[in-house]
């Protein structure tokens, strides 16, 4: 029993349809006008019906030229449903070969298995008589759909497909044939079926994918498989490529301080990766302006990646920088633009098969301006004496540290402006970026030294809470400070015994957590790293996040790193003070690096640029491709009063234009400062300036250059074939995996999907008698009429 599934006009003549269209428009217009002079003086309808048919026969001769051809498809039987997909990611883009100039590439490859390639046919036209067959790519996202047999369209010769791809999601293209496919169908098959014990013979629709097995994005692929199984829905796949990796060199990553001192040293790390070039010596450099200021000969001996230490020296790379500004504007900060590259030494054997991994830009911002920061104690704890140390030493901070309680020199809180005072009014508190809190004795702290510690926090200074076992913090957290330190303690239990640190889900997203370097390990590092003895139990309050567990002894975790938000400021919590354990045998090389990448999580960023009027900074001066940027300003008149009550906007200006305005909310009246966010903004770089009402645009001269760096990609770190990834979602599904080498037998289980074919016929009506019978038709018709009007 046939259906008909599609009837279509096409059109086969020598010239064009619109020509066609044209000439029979304008001739039945013609004759339809010389008509009317005959039968104007009709009545109606004969006037303008008789006009009306012989125009219309005119034009249905003259549509003879267009060559009309109705095409019709019958479906006769079950026709099996078929999606191919094809990964369009980066590494599909690879060939496998030694010589890339003289081989196709995974996905070229893929779509020649569809298309065929002159020695033999492609499995597209192989199927499309007797299979419903889509064509789709995918890499992120919505997979985008190529072709599809049910459009009724000729087989194409190719794809215009690019396999640039950032990333690759297998499940996307699963996600797509479970939601497009019709399982209520299969089920009405099954219950009618007289073999309703084995759905799977019913089975009638199959995805093949096309890939690496290289799936680095959204949910897992083998879960999806699963329901497509349980949906009577096959999935096979073809593996593309080579299991092993080929030769490839490249920086990874970078890791280093978002700023540094200018007379300082910047200390990171280069996370490198190699395969292929075990015991072959590569060099490392680093770059600013075209010149080399910091390489290192390495010698790599096993494949994978590697952490490579660096320190450069910032003072010679600052003046070798222009950093000449416009008159009148004072910077506060200058911004290091460096370029980490690789390169092997000697000839590599088969080449370095991805070039682009093997430079790095990254920026760091060098400070003119001293960080200044409080330490407020009431003992000398060993927490206490290493963060003084830490910071003492390093030239980009001035440290000022106050120990004031019983069994110290000075039993009562000193106050004033000197070091070893606390700030006695808000003046001298807002000079510091940063405080720190011990375990000061609560009655040392008066009412407004209170109030100084919360509106320093309120206008933007970053608090962090040292917990110990000596409870004077916890007096402060129950009492005056509970609003402000951001957990409840645990009454039934006050302490527990630690045997191991653990990041939350949060914790694991935030880079002040990444003190190895390799976020792929950041989970095992610190299930590693020294636990303290023992951490107070607590609770986080309502809004606030934690971002570290302690486990005790019994299993019971606690908050170790808790944060909020207070205000325009932040507030860090540590429910213990033995940090400085992380020095055992490894010196500074993780506490140092957790405590700076802590104060510049919980500090706001100085004023980068200023002028006579303006003061303008931003949070950062790099940005993830899904980040937005936080603006600060500072507005003061002629007299430097500030300014409270103006219109103010951020105008980002890219190659000359102003490609975004971004208007600023009032921050503090009282202090002139207003606040934005920048929309999510395209890669490459910015420079950010200002107008506010009142003020004549050249008078606000201060700018500050912002950038916003690609995404960050997976994808090429690995481009070997997966064939496990492959497999597992291949045999989830009850579908094969096999290699691209034997693609052709993955066909043969294909076919019998399929108990239908679709026939095709076409219909010459311009040489039918339908055509010639419409046009005798309509004349006999205006015969007929004009006999009964009088004019024969």
């Amino acid at each position: 029993m046939g259906t008909l599934l599609m009837g279509t006009l096409r059109f086969a003549g020598e010239a064009p349809l619109w020509m066609v269209v044209a000439v029979a428009a304008v001739a039945a217009a013609f004759v339809a006008w010389v008509y009317l002079r005959e039968t104007k003086h009709l009545a109606s309808p004969y006037s303008y019906l008789l006009p009306s048919l012989r125009a219309t026969a005119v034009a249905l001769t003259i549509l003879l030229l267009s060559g009309p051809v109705l095409h019709r498809r019958t479906v006769v039987g079950k026709l099996g449903r078929v999606v191919f997909a094809i990964d369009q990611s980066k590494s599909m883009a690879v060939t496998d070969s030694g010589d890339p100039s003289s081989s196709p590439s995974r996905m070229r490859r893929s779509v020649d298995v569809l298309l065929g390639d002159g020695s033999h046919p492609g499995w597209l036209s192989t199927l499309k008589e007797t299979h419903e067959v889509d064509v789709v790519a995918f890499s992120t996202g919505d997979p985008t759909l190529l072709w599809s047999s049910r459009m009724d369209e000729p087989l194409p010769t190719t794809f215009a497909l690019d396999a640039d791809g950032v990333g690759t999601d297998l499940a996307s293209s699963l996600s797509l044939a479970l939601d497009s496919f019709d399982a209520n169908a299969v089920a009405d098959e099954v219950e009618s079926s007289a073999e309703q014990d084995s759905a799977e013979k019913l089975q009638q629709a199959a995805l093949v994918l096309f890939s690496d097995g290289r799936d680095n994005a959204g949910r897992s692929a083998v879960d999806l498989a699963k329901e497509l199984r349980l949906q009577s829905y096959a999935v096979h796949a073809v593996g593309m490529g080579s299991t092993d990796e080929p030769t490839d060199v490249g920086i990874v990553n970078v890791v280093t301080p978002e700023s540094v001192a200018s007379d300082g040293q910047l200390a990171g790390e280069l996370i490198l990766k190699q395969y292929g070039l075990a015991g072959q010596s590569v060099l490392v450099r680093i770059e600013s302006a075209g010149k080399t200021v910091w390489q290192q000969n390495v010698t790599p001996l096993n494949d994978g990646q590697q952490s490579i230490p660096f320190e450069l020296d910032v003072g010679s790379i600052v003046e070798s920088l222009n950093t000449e500004s416009q008159r009148g504007v004072q910077r506060s900060t200058v911004v290091m633009d460096l370029t980490a590259a690789v390169e092997p030494l000697g000839v590599v054997q088969g080449g370095d098969s991805v070039s682009e991994n093997n430079s790095r830009s990254f920026r760091v911002a060098a400070n003119t301006r001293d960080r200044r920061l409080l330490i407020i104690d009431g003992s000398s704890r060993w927490e206490t004496r290493y963060l003084n140390n830490l910071f003492q030493r390093d030239p980009a901070w001035t440290v000022n540290i106050v120990i004031a309680g019983p069994g110290t020199d000075d039993v009562q809180l000193l106050r004033g402006k000197d070091d070893g005072q606390f700030p006695a009014d808000r003046e001298t508190m807002a000079q510091y970026d940063a405080v720190v809190l011990g375990e000061i004795p609560a009655d040392l702290l008066s009412t407004n030294d209170i109030f100084l510690l919360k509106e320093f926090v309120t206008r933007g200074g970053g608090l962090i809470a040292i917990d110990g076992r000596y409870r004077q913090l916890r007096q402060l957290a129950d009492g005056t400070l509970s609003e402000l330190i951001p957990i409840r303690y645990d009454r039934a239990i006050p302490r527990l015994s630690a045997k191991s640190l653990e990041l939350t889900t949060m914790g694991k997203e935030h880079p002040l957590m990444n003190l190895y370097g390799d976020s792929q390990n950041i989970e095992e590092f610190w299930s590693q790293i020294p636990a303290p003895k023992s951490v107070n139990h607590v609770q986080a309050q309502e809004g606030a996040e934690v971002w570290a567990t302690a486990i005790g002894q019994s299993g019971i975790k606690s908050p170790w790193l808790v944060t909020r938000l207070f205000g325009g400021g932040r507030v860090f919590y540590l429910s213990s003070d033995e940090t400085w354990r992380w020095r055992y045998k490894v010196a500074d090389r993780f506490h140092a690096r957790f405590w700076n990448q802590l104060l510049a999580a919980v500090m706001q960023p100085p004023y980068s640029a200023s002028d006579e009027y303006v003061a303008l900074g931003t949070d950062k001066i790099q940005y993830g491709p899904d980040e937005s940027a936080t603006i600060r300003v500072r507005l003061q008149d002629t007299r430097s009063q500030p300014v409270g009550d103006a219109t103010v906007d951020a105008l980002l200006i890219a190659n000359d234009r102003v490609v975004a305005t971004v208007p600023l909310s009032v921050d503090d009246p009282a202090r002139g400062t207003y606040q934005g966010q920048t929309p999510t903004l395209s890669p490459g770089g910015y420079s950010v300036r200002v107008r506010a009402s009142g003020f004549d645009e050249s008078a606000l001269q201060a700018s500050t250059p912002i950038w916003v760096s690609q995404s960050e990609s997976l994808e090429m770190r690995r481009i070997a074939l997966d064939a496990g990834t492959l497999n597992q979602i291949a045999a989830a599904a009850g579908g094969a995996y096999v290699h691209e080498s034997s693609a052709v037998t993955l066909l043969e289980k294909i076919k019998p999907l399929s108990s239908g074919s679709i026939v095709e016929s076409d219909i010459l009506i311009w040489q039918s008698f339908y055509w010639f019978w419409a046009v005798i038709a309509l004349l006999a018709i205006e015969w007929w009429l004009r006999k009964r009007s009088g004019l024969v």
